[in-house]
């Protein structure tokens, strides 16, 4: 009954911020099963949707942390802050220093790292495409572009309660 009852909500908040449905209905049966595991142990003393909910910010916060090095994540970031920027000031600050964290990380990378990691993000180039351009190999490709989303997800992590503010805001 609780399923059929609140799946619905939780499936759209978590589709909208993940931008995959399968993702998305994966993360909200995640949230039900451990419910149903735990519960003879869960006190759930206020609102039950706002605690489903709740949950489900915190699950998306945990899954593209744990899933940053995806191919296309940051491309995908870029665009929803871009394109779904909350109206209030405060928040277009947080925008803008979360984007000025990154391009700062991107500008401190090594040149030849940052150089491939801008082929790949930017140009939407193949790792075989960026080693035939560079010369190098496709493993070198591979390598430098694992470093760069590492120092990417680093500099993010550091900054970490502006990204989980700018995700809550816009899951709202």
């Amino acid at each position: 009954m609780l399923y059929r009852r609140y799946w619905q909500p939780l499936f759209t908040s978590a589709a909208r911020a993940l931008r995959s449905k399968t993702d998305a209905a994966d993360l909200v049966q995640d949230i039900f099963l451990s419910i149903w595991n735990r519960r003879h142990d869960l006190n759930i003393t206020g609102s039950l949707a706002a605690y489903l909910q709740t949950s489900v910010r915190y699950s998306v916060i945990k899954y593209i942390e744990k899933n940053i090095t995806r191919r296309d994540y940051l491309i995908l970031l870029t665009e929803v802050l871009v394109n779904y920027q909350p109206p209030d000031v405060e928040s277009q600050l947080q925008i803008k220093e979360l984007q000025n964290v990154i391009r700062s990380a991107v500008e401190q990378m090594p040149h030849k790292m940052r150089e491939v990691y801008q082929l790949s993000r930017q140009h939407h180039l193949s790792h075989k495409e960026i080693a035939g351009r560079l010369g190098i190999s496709d493993e070198t490709v591979k390598k430098h572009i694992q470093h760069a989303l590492q120092i990417i997800k680093t500099a993010i992590r550091h900054n970490a309660t502006t990204f989980a503010f700018l995700l809550i805001q816009w899951l709202k």
